[in-house]
């Protein structure tokens, strides 16, 4: 008798209903739309090196999954989120795009202590990260700074799930992605047919504000969009690797987001990749500098010594006005652009505190570390 074949299985849809539900949904749906549609694509096509932690919960041994094999999943997704992955040759006649997002381990913990980027943690709980009780038990390190991944016993079937950016029912203790643990990596404990490390691809092109191809909806039509141009519509999940049509139109089923096996897949397209820097630059925007803090030695904001930076966005120019009786002699800024690198200002007194000039610098975001002594403060400025 023939074995069923097994199914990938995604918790993002049901999370879907759950935060329709929720009294702030039209809100919630209301705000992001408005910052999506004013939001301008920045000319920049930069790469952005993402901070993540993962944090391994586990019952059986087996579910403590090595570093080696954590470190094959950041493997799988700096090849895919790169398009460096030799498999989108399995997007024969698609857009495929290069994301630029790049993850890296971090190397501090949110209290500035040297850190692999893994915690550890021993349950006695069955099935944990699919009950509310694994952010209970590990907490996000703080959701503005890394990404979050939770490796677990996710039960119910699923391989894994994520939560989409200021979701309304979202503490931020809880928000980050969710994979089994024989679903991450490609080492170790991976289980064919989603041992190629996709599953947490996948995941966390949802966490960037993407849906399946069927759209967001329980009982998926030809009606039902994922709000991406280029992909065209379908009218159901797919598990099978192949050809398929629907709607009218060839599937596209090499797409990240499909319900395929891992190695069927090889794609993300060009508006799936504006779709999730725009969800990075408007709903999860300070993740973007997370990486700053992983190689450079500037501290986060003291609420003792806070400066004000204007104009912001600034044209070259900027002043940085100091609390009163600040001794101007013993302040000391930096502008440093997000790889870390200083760039080159003039500094000159002003009436109310500091004149910096950075002509030279081309537009961009930068950090502005102000030193005093023993305090600083790091603020965000946008050059024009």
């Amino acid at each position: 008798m023939a074995t069923a074949k097994a199914q990938r299985t995604c918790g993002f849809d049901a999370i879907q209903e759950q935060i329709s539900q929720h009294q702030n949904y039209d809100n919630y749906l209301l705000n992001k739309n408005l910052s999506y549609k004013k939001f301008k694509q920045s000319k920049a096509d930069t790469v952005i090196r993402i901070p993540v932690v993962v944090h391994v919960i586990h019952r059986l041994s087996s579910e403590n999954i090595s570093t080696s094999q954590i470190n094959s999943q950041l493997a799988v997704l700096n090849k895919d989120f790169r398009k460096l992955n030799a498999d989108t040759t399995n997007a024969v006649s698609w857009s495929k795009a290069d994301v630029k997002f790049e993850f890296i381990l971090a190397t501090k913990d949110p209290n500035g202590n040297p850190s692999n980027g893994i915690t550890r943690t021993a349950t006695t709980v069955d099935n944990i990260c699919n009950t509310n009780q694994y952010f209970s038990l590990v907490p996000a390190w703080n959701r503005d700074r890394y990404l979050n991944i939770w490796v677990c016993d996710v039960g119910n079937n699923l391989l894994g799930f994520a939560w989409p950016p200021n979701a309304p029912n979202v503490s931020p203790q809880e928000d980050g992605v969710v994979i089994g643990s024989n679903y991450f990596g490609t080492t170790g404990t991976a289980k064919a047919p989603w041992n190629l490390g996709r599953t947490t691809t996948h995941e966390i092109g949802h966490f960037f504000d993407l849906l399946h191809p069927w759209g967001s909806d329980l009982s998926p039509s030809c009606n039902t969009d994922d709000l991406v141009s280029d992909t065209p519509n379908q009218n159901a999940p797919e598990y099978d690797c192949g050809s398929r049509f629907s709607c009218n139109s060839a599937d596209q089923m090499s797409n990240f987001l499909q319900y395929v096996d891992d190695a069927c897949m090889g794609n993300f397209t060009l508006g799936q990749k504006t779709r999730m820097r725009t969800a990075l630059y408007t709903q999860r925007d300070s993740l973007q500098f997370g990486a700053l803090f992983e190689i450079t030695s500037v501290s986060e904001l003291s609420s003792t010594f806070n400066p004000l930076i204007f104009p912001n966005p600034s044209n070259g120019t900027f002043q940085v006005k100091l609390p009163e009786n600040t001794n101007l002699n013993q302040v000391e800024i930096e502008v440093i652009d997000l790889t870390g690198k200083l760039v080159k200002c003039e500094t000159k007194k002003g009436f109310n505190g500091l004149v910096i000039d950075f002509n030279s610098a081309p537009s961009g975001v930068y950090f502005v570390s102000v030193k005093n002594g023993e305090f600083s403060s790091t603020k965000k400025l946008v050059r024009h």
